[in-house]
Formats: C-alpha cells, structure tokens, sequence
C-alpha cells in the first residue's frame, strides 16, 4: 500500500488553519484517512500503518 501526505487548508485566506492529511493511494485514487495540525502526528500514523503491513503474511 502506498501512502501520501499532502498539506490541507481550510481556506486559502487563512494559512494558519493549515492541517496534514494522510492518504491512501491506489490507481484509482486517494482517500483521505486522517488530518492534523502537526505533520509528525500524520507521519506517526504513517509509520505505524507502514510496519503493520509489513507483519502481515502475504497467503
């Protein structure tokens, strides 16, 4: 699985309402799963996502 993260603003008139998204990415698309303030929030939530694909068994 692939992931994205992308900056999300509100409105573009107000730069300090700024969020992270997190987003799945497949050939169809993204879907946004989560959204916060802090970009290291995003990116824990990430790696967390990352690592438990990788203990999954592929059969």
């Amino acid at each position: 699985m692939t992931y994205a993260i992308h900056p999300v603003w509100e409105t573009t008139g107000r730069p300090e309402s700024m969020r992270y998204g997190l987003y799945r990415v497949s050939a169809t698309g993204e879907i946004e799963i989560a959204r916060a303030s802090r970009l290291e929030s995003v990116e824990n939530l990430r790696q967390q996502l990352l690592q438990s694909q990788g203990k999954r068994r592929p059969w």
